[in-house]
């Protein structure tokens, strides 16, 4: 059975849900939707169905663009590098930077794992959500469409098998997880769609009469059409809502489910590491602009002149007390005080340690115990991390670090600190 645990922090309000599928958005609280022809198409209908709206309007987004493309895949166990890493040579998209792709919770399958494997085949989400930023539309986070129907029901039955299909006029798809077997989301597109996804949940549910079942229908016509293969009165188990209703309803996405389109930021990024090599400036130049002060005012021979440069380094040193004060004050809080583990000293080291040739998808700190996942890059000396770990962790630091690494590249620190 797929795990439902879904934990998140809520802000003060909830981001709007929308839903771009196919060639027209789809809005909550309304049966309309609004026709594009292009990308840019798309963006002038949300810019415009927003115009009166304060800015920014957060935005979480349904993403079901034909060019989206899901499949079932067996995969290893592991995080999004690792998926990329092994599934690049079959889908390209992985290794390409403007496509946008994302997987469901890789779960086991006999002595194997599986997952769903979304991809785009024409990039156009990242420049979709670079436009709309840049119109005061903030797409807070991009989802497939199989994710968001699976979310969508409110009970589950007691086997844990879930099917929700999605239809109108001209698509239609489908999210299935049967209790034991392999999850899929079929896709149909143009005249025939509502009649092949009709045809294809009969023949499911002659097989199963009593498992339930979600119908999403864009319309009361395509829901006319698809009751005449399957209707609630000759299924119990079929419970049918509108596509409207369904974009209303709370969805529980969080935000580091593996199913989010938009890549996130890395833990590590250059911005936070200009951060931490200024704060060292800062510290460093406070503690010696005395020694610049009294240096400058020995070299002077006139008194005024003498006395107009030591006001303005007093002014300096000042200054650059203050701020060293406010960092020591925040590096203290950071640390939990005297009593708590040295975590900026530890993340000061991390960032003044790691060798180019060294990637992190993922550093957590919890309590006095530290964990850190990452790639090294391909070709690099196999004995690359373990010379970082001992830069990182020597004999003398307050924490200790040991390395396990794959031969794929992958790797994990993990260690403490020292009590």
């Amino acid at each position: 059975m797929e795990s439902r645990t879904f934990m998140f922090i809520s802000r003060p309000s909830e981001p709007r849900t929308v839903l771009l599928w196919g060639d027209r958005w789809w809005f909550a609280g309304t049966g309309v939707s609004t026709e594009f022809a292009d990308l840019g198409g798309a963006v002038e209908v949300i810019v415009a169905h927003y115009a009166n709206e304060p800015k920014p309007v957060r935005i979480r987004l349904i993403f079901q663009p034909d060019a989206l493309e899901t499949e079932p895949v067996a995969c290893p166990q592991g995080d999004r590098a690792t998926l990329a890493a092994a599934l690049a040579g079959e889908f390209p998209a992985l290794c390409n930077p403007q496509c946008a792709w994302s997987h469901e919770h890789v779960l086991p399958m006999g002595g194997d794992f599986e997952t769903l494997l979304h991809f785009e085949t024409t990039p156009g989400l990242i420049k979709l959500a670079t436009e709309l930023a840049r119109r005061g539309v903030a797409v807070e986070s991009a989802w497939p469409m199989a994710t968001f129907l699976h979310a969508l029901p409110k009970e589950w039955s007691d086997s844990g098998a879930v099917t929700v299909v999605a239809v109108h006029e001209q698509r239609a798809i489908a999210y299935r997880h049967p209790a034991n077997g392999v999850r899929s989301a079929p896709v149909w597109l143009g005249a025939t769609a509502v009649t092949e996804a009709g045809e294809w949940l009969a023949e499911l549910l002659t097989q199963s009469p009593e498992e339930p079942v979600l119908l999403v229908c864009a319309d009361a016509a395509t829901a006319t059409a698809l009751g005449s293969f399957v209707s609630a009165e000759n299924y119990p188990g079929i419970e049918q809502i509108m596509l409207n209703e369904a974009l209303a309803r709370p969805g529980a996405f969080p935000r580091y489910h593996p199913a989010q389109l938009l890549p996130r930021s890395p833990i590590f990024t250059a911005q936070r590491f200009l951060i931490a090599a200024s704060i060292a400036f800062f510290l460093a130049a406070a503690w010696s602009g005395v020694g610049v002060a009294r240096a400058a005012l020995a070299g002077r021979e006139a008194a005024r002149d003498q006395q107009t440069r030591l006001t303005a380094l007093r002014t300096e040193v000042a200054q650059l007390r203050e701020n060293a004060a406010e960092i020591a004050a925040l590096r203290r809080s950071l640390e939990g005080g005297a009593a708590g583990p040295p975590c900026g000293a530890f993340l000061e080291a991390v960032a003044t340690t790691v060798p180019p040739s060294i990637t992190f998808t993922s550093l957590r700190i919890t309590g006095r115990t530290v964990a850190i996942k990452g790639w090294v890059a391909p070709g690099t000396s196999p004995i690359a991390v373990e010379d970082w770990r001992s830069r990182l962790a020597p004999a003398s630091a307050p924490w200790t670090a040991s390395v396990k690494a794959a031969a794929t590249g992958a790797f994990t620190l993990t260690g403490g600190f020292r009590l």
